[in-house]
């Protein structure tokens, strides 16, 4: 059997400076934070393995989701870095390249739920 790989975008490199639309920590007013992309993990947890269950002469595995390691930079500076999982689907946003788009997702999606 053949494996591929399906190519997937991973919208961030390593060393951008993003911001993330969750807060920093669980106690924190704030709906998000800014950091640095310090790694990139492709996810091979169980969550995404994949089982091959028909026989097949050709496979394609597709990365779903990834792990990024953030380094948070601003009022967080010096603070532990944080993992964010990110699933590749469209539609899911959770990092941004600035705190202006942030802010306009977060007022869509708050319109979308009134």
């Amino acid at each position: 059997m053949k494996i591929s790989l399906k190519f997937q975008e991973v919208p961030f490199l390593v060393g951008d400076t993003v911001w993330i639309a969750q807060p920093y920590e669980v106690t924190e007013q704030t709906s998000y934070f800014q950091g640095e992309i310090i790694q990139i993990i492709l996810d091979g947890s169980l969550m995404s393995t994949s089982a091959v269950r028909l026989r097949a002469e050709n496979y394609e595995l597709v990365m779903s989701q990834v792990i990024y390691d953030i380094k948070p930079l601003g009022d967080h500076a010096g603070m532990p870095r944080v993992s964010v999982n990110v699933a590749l689907s469209p539609g899911q946003k959770t990092l941004f390249r600035t705190r202006a788009e942030l802010l306009v997702h977060q007022d869509e999606a708050e319109e979308w739920i009134s």
